[in-house]
């Protein structure tokens, strides 16, 4: 890779491409980060460095990648392409047209060492398109190996952050006028259970410390499996107001069959035992989920299984995705694979039913008080997101608490309105 002067480092311009999940949102933005410290200046035009954050979650998400490769040439066309992300750790790429394939999350540490940063250069904020909500992540790798899922050897083991590198981000996202910080990680709730020596240094006790931070509006998680949804963290949700009453929790079947060939590590009791006692603390609390239709084996009578769960659970919202593996996955390589026709009928299905669960849930909050983190002023409403991770759309003149004066400032400030 060339090696620029700083002189020349400050006319070079920068735009990246992302894929993929939160996770991958946010090392984009630490990336982002990385580069304006290094005299890079970002731009939505022809760039001089255009980078690629790929996905390898499904066959699909490849070759999504792949396309936005040849979007970031056609878009810059005198720029220098690198390829970054999930892509490269786990296939050998030889024919996409980059000029910079980097196979591991070590981009930060080339552009230093290309670019010769100092060592004592901090990058203390990621840097986020999102101005209502910020995502930090606080813990990456996965050692599940569910049977459908390349993640485990795209992002490796667990490894999570130091708690006084979490605290001090989050001081900055807030006092640059966040008021949600949303939690992030590949396997979050196993934060800090890769320090065997400080096994108390967990998410609950993050979470503590996290709360007591000057000037913090809430704090939502992202995905968490059921299995580490602790009674701890049960406990500290129903007491603190501050935590969004929102869990993302996926299921991906009803069946315990195809539970079973996805190795996943619990039994539909077990996530119904569990979906009780989280209800019984929190009665309002919103609970979305992930479901995988069409997984190997699957038949109808798994999927009608599915759907009655799904009925009888009452998840808030689904997010549905249609079988799609890789080659080099046991599941790819499982007997009885579902025709792409069936999957999506499937889906369809599974899709029409989380607008109705949606609708159900919303209507218990007719009437009632609600705090929004506003994501939008228009000229007469403003469009904001709930703790239960619904948007509502309201008029100005319904506004409780907080007054509305300057519309860009205010987007990401916490308002109580009525919900009519």
């Amino acid at each position: 890779m060339k090696i620029y002067t700083r002189k020349s480092i400050r006319r070079q311009s920068y735009k990246i491409y992302t894929l993929g999940c939160k996770v991958n949102q946010y090392d984009s933005g630490s990336l982002a980060a990385a580069l304006d410290l290094a005299g890079f200046v970002a731009t939505k035009n022809k760039a001089d460095l255009a980078i690629v954050n790929s996905c390898a979650v499904t066959k699909t998400a490849i070759l999504k990648s792949g396309r936005m490769v040849k979007l970031a040439r056609k878009e810059n066309p005198k720029a220098k392409i690198m390829l970054v992300g999930c892509w490269p750790k786990v296939y050998k790429i030889k024919d996409v047209d980059a000029d910079f394939i980097i196979a591991g999350n070590k981009i930060v540490e080339v552009i230093k060492k290309n670019y010769k940063l100092k060592s004592t250069d901090k990058i203390r904020k990621a840097k986020q398109e999102e101005r209502s909500r910020y995502f930090i992540k606080i813990q990456d790798g996965c050692e599940q190996y569910c049977s459908y899922c390349i993640v485990p050897y795209t992002r490796g083991k667990l490894k999570s952050r130091r708690g006084e590198e979490i605290i001090c981000e989050i001081e900055q996202a807030v006092k640059a006028g966040y008021s949600e910080i949303v939690l992030s990680g590949i396997h979050l709730g196993l934060y800090g259970q890769d320090n065997k020596k400080h096994n108390k240094n967990n998410l609950v006790s993050l979470l503590k410390k996290i709360i007591r931070i000057n000037g913090l509006g809430r704090v939502r998680l992202s995905s968490i499996e059921i299995t580490e949804v602790s009674d701890g963290l049960i406990k500290l949700m129903a007491k603190e107001k501050k935590i969004c009453q929102h869990l993302y929790i996926p299921l991906q079947s009803g069946s315990d069959k195809i539970l079973k060939l996805m190795n996943r590590p619990y039994t539909k009791k077990y996530f119904l035992d569990k979906i009780k006692k989280i209800r019984r603390a929190m009665p309002d609390i919103a609970i979305t989920t992930d479901v995988i239709v069409g997984f190997p084996g699957e038949t109808e009578k798994d999927f009608k299984e599915t759907e009655k769960f799904i009925k009888q659970i009452k998840f808030s919202r689904l997010h549905v995705f249609p079988f799609s593996a890789h080659a080099k996955l046991p599941a790819a390589k499982f007997p009885a694979q579902v025709d792409e026709k069936i999957k999506a009928h499937r889906a369809k299905i599974l899709r029409e039913l989380s607008v109705k669960l949606m609708g159900d849930y919303k209507k218990k909050f007719k009437g009632r008080e609600l705090e929004i983190v506003i994501e939008q002023i228009k000229q007469n409403n403003i469009i904001g997101k709930t703790e239960y991770y619904f948007n509502v759309e309201v008029e100005k003149r319904r506004i409780l608490s907080g007054k509305i004066n300057e519309n860009k400032k205010l987007i990401g400030k916490i308002f109580r309105i009525k919900n009519n």
